[in-house]
């Protein structure tokens, strides 16, 4: 297996596709964000990895509003930005490859004369005051407005904050920068920032691409207690039915990707259906019906998860043609599509939500069969998990059970 499988410029762009459809009212914010964070960055003599996690820290600042109990406006996020910082970093803290990052998302928001005090001159303070500094600029743009007027106001009222709430560094580069016209025309047409890596962005094995995906995974999974376990739960069980089905070591790892992303559309549903228990009504199902397809659009844009965005976007298909949004039939779903389908409704009725209890063993393997009679899941998939059911549904529960323990523990880092 080759050492590159995709590539950070693509997990980057899922990423800031998967950010912008959490809050519609903050479409585009993180990449904008992450842009003018970039040329501040690069301005200010930051290279190589701190410029990379210049990138990282600003598409991801606001990772802490997931486990906000309802979706926030623009305003509301700003006002708690210290917060949400904080929340977020404690989302990702305990993942080893992600807790440098982590270590920034918490001090991002810091006023300049307190990072000064706890983390001191260096790398670490030029990159999280170079996000500060665009964050707060990117939320003074006002899109309705021609851009180039808005500039000497917003330069004004940056150099304000000077040495108190913001770097001098920091703002005396964005001063720089703030002269070139085509840059406020980029933040105003939705840059496309990550173009600029093409040649030299860093690849990202299949394993690497594994632990980045279980991150994204958080992101969808920690907005909803009805979810929290959810993403886990339906990729270690995808990944055990995929190797009893006689996958290679590479799909497996592939089909374990797909099931921590299956449900990343839902990240444009609001919680308030998400975490209805009762029966939705024909216009809320309308909306959930839009998930795959969310989901299938970002991961296809994703260099080397070709097949893994078909797996995770063909969730809700079924063999008889009833499923959605595709409505494809069993001539057009593969091994993958179908372990998935499985996979999704497995761990849907077998993990604990805050209304039910989970489906016994029995119990669950009733509803799956009655999925087979009626044309919708495969059986020969089925058959697989009945005769593995202890291996598959332990494998289930522990992933399920590590990732409830981080959910409830944010949840408790919230309410503090």
């Amino acid at each position: 297996m080759a050492s590159e499988f995709t590539n950070m410029r693509s997990m980057l762009a899922a990423a800031a596709k998967s950010m912008n459809l959490l809050n519609p009212d903050m479409e585009h914010h993180h990449e904008q964000t992450a842009y003018l964070a970039f040329q501040i960055g690069s301005m200010m003599g930051l290279q190589g990895e701190d410029l990379y996690y210049t990138i990282y820290v600003a598409l991801m600042h606001d990772i802490g509003a997931v486990v906000s109990p309802e979706l926030q406006t623009v305003e509301q996020i700003e006002a708690h930005a210290r917060e949400i910082a904080r929340i977020g970093a404690s989302i990702i803290d305990d993942m080893e490859r992600f807790r440098k990052l982590a270590g920034m998302i918490r001090v991002c928001q810091n006023r300049y004369q307190e990072n000064l005090k706890l983390i001191g001159e260096g790398a670490v303070l030029d990159i999280t005051q170079a996000v500060h500094v665009a964050d707060v600029i990117t939320s003074m743009v006002k899109e309705r407005k021609p851009i180039l007027n808005q500039v000497d106001g917003i330069v004004e009222a940056v150099k304000q904050l000077r040495g108190t709430e913001l770097s001098p560094n920091a703002v005396d580069a964005f001063i720089e920068v703030s002269k070139r016209e085509y840059m406020w025309m980029d933040l105003a047409l939705n840059p496309q920032f990550l173009l600029m890596f093409t040649g030299t962005i860093q690849p990202v094995s299949l394993d690497g691409a594994l632990a980045y995906t279980k991150f994204i995974s958080r992101i969808i999974d920690f907005r909803s207690s009805f979810t929290a376990m959810h993403s886990a739960g339906v990729a270690a069980s995808a990944r055990e039915l995929a190797r009893l089905a006689g996958m290679s070591d590479e799909e497996c790892r592939m089909m374990e990707i797909a099931g921590y992303l299956h449900d990343i559309g839902k990240l444009r549903v609001p919680n308030e259906i998400l975490e209805k228990p009762g029966k939705l009504t024909k216009e809320e199902f309308n909306i959930i019906k839009e998930h795959p397809y969310y989901t299938r659009l970002i991961l296809m844009d994703v260099d080397g998860f070709e097949k893994i965005a078909d797996w995770a976007g063909f969730h809700h298909e079924k063999l008889n043609g009833n499923g959605y949004p595709f409505h494809f039939e069993a001539k057009d779903l593969d091994l993958g599509s179908r372990i998935m389908a499985v996979a999704d409704i497995f761990s849907a009725i077998t993990e604990i939500r805050p209304y039910r209890a989970g489906m016994n063993r029995e119990q669950a393997l009733a509803v799956m069969r009655d999925n087979v009679k009626n044309g919708a899941v495969c059986g020969n998939v089925v058959r697989l998990l009945e005769d593995h059911y202890d291996e598959v549904n332990t494998a289930r529960e522990t992933e399920a059970r590590v990732v409830g323990r981080r959910y409830y523990q944010s949840l408790e880092m919230r309410d503090k």
